[in-house]
């Protein structure tokens, strides 16, 4: 029966998978499924920040989901069955996307010098949990393709789920749909994931499933996407794929490393808008009032300026991981905040809240992750086209994300989860292809 079940999950005859490949599907299931909120459906809208009281909202959000600590805890259980059964395999994957370890390292040394460290212990060891169970489901798979299909049927399960929320009315009060996941701006990232991974089995994986489940599959989250009204999120789905195929067709003109270039682009854009700020002695409020209607992002400058401010006071190692926001009544929103700024849990910027927790050093680090998911995908852009372009539309996906929301190093959360199962995906291509040389 279980055979069964595993042949049909995977598409791929399972009589022949150890323990390990079978442990590392149902950690890849799982992973998704919390990733589409599948496993906890939140059917009530977000309290919006106007309803909320800081004594209770400090409280909330100082506190652990003890779900959600109970669940990366089995997880973390069955990733040490594997490494014990294997410790070489998971020590090679490791190895290969090193700047991860040290990430890891870094948040669990920061309660050294954090402002909360006993909620620093215990959110780097989730972080610790999270980044592990990823690693070791990627790695453990008898083949790297299966991978995709998993996140596909667990998008399934989401869909239905989301379509039930429709019937039970979960719109917001401006008519927006949120469905199982809160609010409309994560159902809008929620879908866009699910049809991205959705495209890329139909491209890549077309002998292994039902075509026309696909073809309604992929309107479903398609209709999901445009009801959610997520601005962010449908620009995006028409964003990313461009500037990923449009760095193809330039590295394939100059036969450069197409993942170091579509890096050194990003990183040059940044550069650029820096350089025109100092040139023009603008402050980046006035130079996107240039382009847009609503250069202050609807308030997120105000938020920015403040954590930037707060940042200048620990720039170097940060206040400690997860210490940052949502650390009872001491956080610093709410002890140097004003306003709206005190019933926040997060500065709506990835990059600037990863230097909030652990400063320039840690965001040194990532980059350096980054670096090396370039390096490696470039290297296995021939062998598994396929791959390398579903990773770098999600890898971009969730760095263009981050602008404007936070997800990065956050723990469980979604968008950093499908971030970690790409450079996950990406090392364990590069880990096979290094071991056939």
């Amino acid at each position: 029966m279980a055979n069964r079940f595993f042949s049909w999950f995977v598409a791929t005859n399972a009589w022949g998978f150890t323990l390990n490949n079978r442990l590392a599907i149902i950690i890849i299931a799982l992973v998704s499924a919390s990733s589409f909120d599948a496993l906890t459906p939140q059917l009530e809208a977000a309290t919006e920040l106007e309803d909320l009281d800081v004594g209770d909202h400090a409280s909330n959000t100082s506190s652990g989901n003890k779900f959600n600590q109970i669940f990366w805890i089995g997880l973390m259980g069955l990733s040490g069955i594997s490494i014990l059964r294997d410790p070489q395999r998971f020590r090679q994957i490791i190895l290969t996307q090193w700047p991860l370890m040290i990430l890891i390292l870094l948040a669990l040394s920061s309660f050294l010098w954090a402002l909360a460290p006993g909620i620093t212990i215990r959110r780097s060891v989730l972080l610790t949990f999270v980044m592990t169970s990823i690693l070791v489901g990627a790695c453990y798979l008898r083949d790297p393709y299966q991978l995709p299909l998993i996140v596909y049927r667990v998008g399934t399960i989401a869909l239905g789920l989301d379509f039930i929320a429709i019937g039970l009315g979960s719109f917001d009060i401006e008519g927006y749909f949120y469905g199982i996941h809160g609010h409309k701006n994560v159902m809008g990232a929620v879908a866009l994931k699910a049809l991205f991974f959705g495209i890329a089995v139909r491209l890549l994986l077309k002998s292994k499933i039902n075509l026309l489940y696909n073809t309604l599959y992929l309107l479903a989250w398609f209709g999901l996407l445009i009801i959610s009204v997520s601005k962010t999120s449908i620009g995006l789905f028409f964003i990313v794929p461009i500037l990923v195929f449009s760095a193809h067709l330039v590295a394939n003109y100059f036969k450069v490393n197409l993942g170091l270039l579509l890096l050194s682009i990003s990183a040059l854009l940044v550069l650029a808008v820096f350089m025109a700020l100092q040139w023009s002695d603008w402050h980046i409020k006035q130079f996107l009032a240039q382009f847009m209607s609503d250069p202050g992002f609807t308030g997120r400058d105000y938020i920015w300026a403040f954590v930037l401010e707060q940042i200048d006071k620990r720039w170097l190692l940060g206040h400690g991981y997860g210490s940052f926001w949502g650390i009872g009544l001491h956080s610093p929103n709410i002890v140097f905040g004003q306003g709206f700024l005190t019933l926040l849990n997060q500065g709506h910027n990835g990059y600037m809240d990863l230097m909030a927790k652990l400063g320039v050093v840690g965001l040194g680090v990532y980059l350096l992750a980054l670096v090396q998911f370039a390096r490696q995908s470039g290297a296995i852009q021939r062998l598994h086209p396929g791959l390398f372009s579903l990773s770098w539309v999600l890898l971009l996906l969730t760095l263009l994300h981050n602008i404007t929301e936070s997800s990065l190093m956050r723990g469980s959360h979604s968008l950093w989860v499908i971030q970690l199962l790409m450079l996950a995906l990406i090392a364990r291509l590069y880990m096979d292809k290094e071991k056939t040389r």
